[in-house]
């Protein structure tokens, strides 16, 4: 019997695979790296309830991929640390904007309020550099190589071939249908092939024929320490910046990278590292508005690439060629996502009943 292909082996694949682990079809698993080694990898792992421009189905979402993490986390299975998101206003501008989305949220029953420049002296902020922020305090990061390592073992475990090291070169489709892949080692049947592949996504996708606008960015991070410990809640400005507290003595300083419309299609091979510029602007925004940082020392340094959507939103389910499906476009929100992405595509592929409200929000077809 042909199988199911999934094409990555990020935290979006592995979790598909593990969704699909009790398919009455075979399921294989290519991944050209180690798994999570590419875009998962970089990530600073941050699980938000916050959004910036709150969006009901993507609030939905994001409850649906807490409602399979939680339990893992209650019985010990995945750490979770609860830090809190501070999205910061420098304006009176941007905080009016801010207080509209904490009111949106709270009406998605997330909580979230609103607080001055004086309590955001307790999290490690100047009071002074600051109009106020949204604060959600129920945020926090989780560690991705676990995330990954779970799901491939039970996937693993049922029967779901994994295969790394194996580049998917090429996607055979014939009379508008896939029919199988190419890798190193040759023709590979394949019944539907889903590509889950992060930033070479749209590579995958020209080589099976598809056109989806994807784009990317450059997302670069500075891990900073101090020899006292010191804690620091995930805080975010208007323009991009953000820190995250990790652990008892660093942090992530980072960018969200370019919007979309300055966006474009970047190699995800090619070698990435930090510009000088960059250090100094972390430098500048701690100085600034952070004094919990001050005195910090970059320790280490790395650059993601992101895959981004028009509208933010990722692209999962079924494209124009019969059999080959996407799951892709996480904008950054992989670790967020990952569990309601895979639960969602697996239930169509197996023909199951979905949300149609929710797969016309993912729909490859919305770009038609």
């Amino acid at each position: 019997m042909d199988p199911i292909v999934i094409v990555g082996g990020g935290i979006v694949g592995v979790d598909l695979a593990y969704r699909l682990r009790d398919h009455p079809r075979p399921v294989v698993l290519y991944e050209r790296d180690a798994l999570g080694s590419g875009t998962t990898a970089d990530s600073v792992a941050i699980f938000v309830r916050h959004q910036s421009s709150p969006d009901r189905l993507s609030h939905e979402l994001r409850e649906r991929a807490w409602d399979h993490y939680e339990p893992l986390v209650e019985d010990g299975t995945f750490d979770f640390e609860r830090i809190g998101t501070l999205e910061v206003a420098r304006t009176d501008r941007e905080l009016a904007g801010i207080r509209e989305a904490a009111e949106t949220l709270s009406e998605f029953g997330v909580e979230a309020s609103v607080l001055d420049p004086a309590e955001l002296a307790d999290h490690g902020l100047d009071p002074d550099a600051v109009a106020g922020a949204m604060w959600t305090p129920n945020d926090g990061y989780l560690d991705p190589a676990e995330i990954v390592q779970y799901h491939a073992g039970e996937a693993a475990d049922a029967g779901v071939t994994i295969e790394t090291g194996t580049a998917v070169t090429d996607v055979r489709v014939e009379d508008g249908s896939v029919v199988g892949v190419e890798t190193a080692d040759g023709t590979r049947p394949a019944a539907a092939v889903v590509n889950a592949a992060g930033p070479w996504a749209p590579t995958v996708n020209d080589t099976a024929g598809v056109s989806l606008p994807f784009r990317h960015n450059r997302g670069p991070v500075v891990v900073l320490g101090k020899d006292d410990p010191f804690s620091l809640p995930f805080v975010q400005f208007g323009d991009g910046l953000y820190v995250r507290g990790e652990g008892r003595n660093q942090a992530f300083g980072g960018s969200f990278g370019a919007s979309y419309g300055d966006a474009g299609r970047l190699d995800p091979t090619d070698a990435r590292s930090v510009g000088h510029d960059f250090y100094l602007e972390i430098g500048e925004r701690i100085e600034a508005a952070i004094p919990r940082l001050e005195g910090a020392e970059v320790v280490t340094d790395w650059v993601g690439v992101r895959t981004l959507t028009p509208d933010g939103v990722p692209v999962v389910g079924e494209t124009e060629v019969d059999d080959f499906y996407v799951a892709v476009g996480m904008n950054g929100l992989g670790v967020t996502l990952a569990p309601a992405v895979g639960e969602f595509l697996a239930k169509r592929i197996a023909g199951e009943t979905v949300d149609p409200e929710i797969a016309a929000y993912l729909s490859p077809g919305r770009f038609a």
